[in-house]
Formats: structure tokens, C-alpha cells, sequence
């Protein structure tokens, strides 16, 4: 992160596009939530060349932006054990924290993620009609509709577990708007994998964009949720396609980056002076070979609004501090020989004798004042290569396959860290569960500050032995968020998490 900036969004969309984009996505998301009539801008004034589709595509992402430039820390990483808070003052954060949620609280909200939902079904259903001359494209285009899809619903049933299923636009009422739940299996069976497999049909290989959906951005999620349905050979096999398929080419779109210096260059720096989501798709901007799958755009000078700020200023540089368990993990990882290299590169101490902020998305020795951080480019990482290195390496273990998953770990996550030498042997593991376990702290220490954490914990049903110590989690219920009480008072289909 520092100071460089591009301004300007692309000059080329249509603005009677985005005008219209705009016009059905506000009102589509109005609609979705609340019972009263809109204005139909129908389909024919929309949808009917690139420039059309190109700005209802970029919608989906710029809504997913808004959606996620909170929850993407909130549903992700808040309520697990990596963090304390620096002061005691009340905060929506600080009731993520000590697991004291409640109904009013903007991340029960899931309005954010069926607007962008909501944009996508209007994409699928409108895309195979439009003039686009270009078959790949328009295919792509489509492919990249259905991802973002079934990422959104993948959000949603991480946060909630059974939630309400649309595939087709909402623009009135007599199209089903107040539906009921449908249960996580069935999301995750019926219409997450079955949305990535189209995409993965339809997206061209050649589309390289970080910012957007790429093939590889697919397959990651694909085994992302092969590993909530605990289909372990599935995740392993979809992790051994993208190997397979990055071997076949002499200049990879993404690569397990051994070396710590540049991985945290990636972070720091290399977002600088790109271009928003509306670049060229065929063109790789950050570089062959890098870590990033997909990754959450943030240009904040282009934003001009101090409202979508990115929330990792204030949340890593002041707002939280790791936790006395992360704290003690990292620093007798750092106290040892061989010395793990990440407590250098992901932390760095904050203003209370020894406690630690996270500093991964900021240059060593570096600081950034609240001031000059909105000139400042970041990027969430939705999903980077060493995450899937991970899974694959968690999917072994289940599959019992004891020594390829650690040599997996040893060779490629421990070795960038310096201590390749001190990785445990098969014969330190009792059992399975403490090889998971093993793998889990190593995901927690490599993944922290990536909105990860949480979710491990819920996935691996590892919730109540976690956190119930820390600040009294003693059912596996609270593994879900509520759902906002909003939601609640619109929709009588729908009924409230246990426990809220």
C-alpha cells in the first residue's frame, strides 16, 4: 500500500448503460427487499450490445465491492480467535469480538449480497440475447455472471446456512420476492456447484483479469465448497486440475510464490496504478506468475466518497489487536530455531507493550496516517494460491493420506516461512483430527488478516472447542450469524436462527 493513484474510471461505457444499469439495480435490490412498486426499465433498453453487457457485468462487481468492503472482515475473520479489541468502547466490532450479536448489527444484513445476486440473474437471463459478434466473450461474460453467483450464495450460507434460493431478477411483485429458506446442503449441492461447473464451461482460458473471474478464480472456489460439503477427493482433485493445467503453460496465471519478500510486495504494492474492473480481460495486470487469484479492488481515490472507505485502516491499523492466544502462537514461532519469518512480514507491534497489529497489507517499517490512506490502493484476496495450497493439503489429511500432506506443507508454506526443518513428522499425530488441527493453526498464521479464519473454524465444526473458552460459545448454532431484523419483519416465510 502507499500513495500512488490512477484517477479516472474508464471513459469508454456507455452512460446511457450505466444509467440504466443503475436504474435496475437500485430498484431490483428496493424491490427485492421491500413490498412497494418500481418503475420496470424493460430488458430491450438494456442488454443489447458489448457496451451494455459490459456495464451490467461491471455492475455485479462494483455491488459485490459494497457488499463486501465490511463483511469481508465481519462474516470472515471478527468473531474467530485471532482478535482483541484495543479499548472496550461498544462497536458493532466489538460485539463480532465477544460474540454479543444482535439483529440491528450491518452484518446481518444480507441485502448487500442479493443485490448483487439479483444483478446476475438479470445478467444470465439477458447475455445469450445481446449483439455481442464475439461467441468467447459473450461466453465469458456469462461465465463470469454464473461465478459470482454461486460465490454470493457461498457467502450466504457461511453467514446464515439455509437462506432463500432466486435464480431468476426480481423486478415486481408477482415474481416469488418473499420465498423461504432453502437449506445450506441443497444450496451448496443445487446451485453453488452447478453455477461453477457452467462457469467453468463458459469461461474463456484466456481471460487473465484478477479483479474478475478467471478460470482459476472458479476452480478455487469449486474446491473451496468441495471442502464445506466434505467431498475431500473432489477438492483435492480440483486443486490437482489447476496444477495440471498451470504445468502445461511456460508463463502460469498463478504460481505458489516462494519467496516471502515478494509475496508481501504483492500486498503492499504491486495494486499500484491499475486500472478498475473494466479493464482488459486478456491482459494480465499484475503480473505473469502471481499468488492472486481474485481479489476485491479497492482504488479509494476513485471512490470520492468517504463512505466506501476500505475498512483495513482502521480495523489492522488501530482498531484490533491479535489476540493473546494468535500473539502467543506467532511469537514462539518467531522465539524459535528456525525462525518463522512470517511474524517479520504479517505483524508489527502496536502502541501496547507486547501486543501485535496486523501489518500484512502495508510495507515493513512503513505507517500510513488515516489522512493519506485514501490515496492509498488495497485488495481483499478473496482466494490466492497458497490458500488452495492449504485446502489440498487439509483434503489429504482427511483422506488419510498423512505424508502428502505434510510434505506438501513442508515444501511449499513452511519453506517461505524458514521453517521447513521443524515441520512435524507423520508419527507426531495420533490421529487425524490432530493433523487437521496441525493444519488449521498453519492456515490460521499464513491466512490471517484474509478473512478466512471464522469460517475454518465453522467448516471443520470447531466453533464451540475453539471459542468457548474465549468468550463463551457453547453451541454449534452460533456457528451462524442472525439474520437482520429487518428481513425478519419483510419476509413472514422467514424465521430466525436458533439462538437469536
Amino acid at each position: 500500500m502507499n500513495h500512488q493513484y490512477k484517477t479516472g474510471n474508464p471513459k469508454h461505457i456507455l452512460l446511457k448503460a450505466i444509467a440504466i444499469v443503475s436504474l435496475f439495480t437500485i430498484s431490483a435490490c428496493n424491490k427485492f427487499l421491500e413490498p412497494e412498486p418500481i418503475s420496470e426499465v424493460t430488458a430491450e433498453n438494456m442488454w443489447q450490445n458489448q457496451r451494455d453487457v459490459k456495464a451490467g457485468v461491471g455492475e455485479i462487481y462494483s455491488s459485490f465491492r459494497d457488499a463486501l468492503r465490511l463483511n469481508f472482515f465481519d462474516w470472515g475473520e471478527l468473531r474467530s480467535d485471532n482478535y482483541v479489541l484495543t479499548t472496550e468502547a461498544a462497536s458493532d466490532r466489538g460485539r463480532l469480538i465477544s460474540n454479543q450479536l444482535t439483529t440491528d448489527m450491518g452484518c446481518t444484513n444480507w441485502a448487500g449480497l442479493y443485490k448483487v445476486i439479483n444483478n446476475a440473474n438479470f445478467a444470465i437471463k439477458n447475455i445469450p440475447n445481446a449483439n455481442l459478434p464475439n461467441t468467447i466473450e459473450k461466453n465469458d461474460f456469462l461465465a463470469q455472471a454464473y461465478a459470482m453467483r454461486a460465490l454470493c450464495y457461498f457467502y450466504a450460507v457461511r453467514v446464515w446456512g439455509a437462506v432463500p434460493v432466486y435464480l431468476e431478477p426480481i423486478d415486481n411483485l408477482d415474481k416469488g420476492q418473499f420465498k423461504e429458506r432453502t437449506a445450506k446442503e441443497e444450496v451448496l449441492r443445487d446451485v453453488i456447484m452447478p453455477d461453477l461447473k457452467r462457469a467453468e464451461e463458459l469461461i474463456d482460458p484466456a481471460n487473465v483479469e484478477r479483479k474478475r473471474i478467471s478460470r482459476f478464480g472458479i476452480l478455487a472456489i469449486q474446491a473451496d465448497v468441495s471442502m464445506w460439503m466434505e467431498e475431500y477427493e473432489e477438492a483435492d482433485r480440483t486443486i490437482d486440475k489447476v496444477r495440471s493445467i498451470l504445468g502445461a503453460t511456460s508463463q502460469p496465471f498463478t504460481r505458489f510464490e516462494p519467496s516471502m519478500e515478494v509475496l508481501k510486495n504483492t500486498f503492499v504494492t504491486d495494486l499500484n496504478n491499475k486500472t478498475g474492473d473494466m479493464g482488459d480481460r486478456l491482459r494480465d495486470e499484475y503480473g505473469a506468475g502471481n499468488e492472486l487469484l481474485f481479489v476485491i479492488h479497492f482504488d479509494l481515490k476513485e471512490l470520492n466518497n468517504v463512505a466506501q472507505y476500505s475498512i483495513i485502516h482502521n480495523l489492522f491499523l488501530s482498531g484490533v489487536i491479535l489476540s493473546p492466544k494468535l500473539t502467543g502462537i506467532f511469537t514462539a514461532a518467531a522465539n524459535t530455531t528456525p525462525r518463522d519469518n512470517r511474524f517479520d512480514n504479517y505483524l508489527k507491534a502496536s502502541t501496547l507493550p507486547g501486543t501485535y497489529l496486523v501489518n500484512k497489507y502495508v510495507r515493513n517499517g512503513g505507517t500510513i496516517s488515516f489522512n493519506a490512506f485514501p490515496e492509498c490502493e488495497v485488495a481483499y484476496p478473496v482466494y490466492r494460491y497458497t490458500d488452495l495450497v492449504l485446502m489440498q493439503a487439509e483434503a489429504k489429511a482427511h483422506l488419510d493420506k498423512f505424508a502428502d500432506a505434510l510434505n506438501l506443507l513442508s515444501t511449499t508454506v513452511r519453506r517461505r516461512a524458514g521453517v521447513e526443518s521443524s515441520t512435524k513428522t507423520q508419527v507426531s499425530f495420533a490421529s487425524r483430527e490432530d493433523l487437521v488441527d496441525y493444519i488449521l493453526d498453519e492456515r490460521q498464521k499464513e491466512l490471517v488478516g484474509e478473512g478466512k479464519r471464522w469460517f475454518d473454524l465453522v467448516r471443520t465444526k470447531r466453533v464451540v472447542k475453539v471459542m468457548g473458552p474465549i468468550n463463551g460459545i457453547t453451541n454449534e448454532s452460533q456457528a451462524l450469524f442472525p439474520i437482520s431484523y429487518i428481513h425478519i419483519n419483510q419476509n413472514p416465510n422467514i424465521k430466525q436462527n436458533t439462538g437469536y
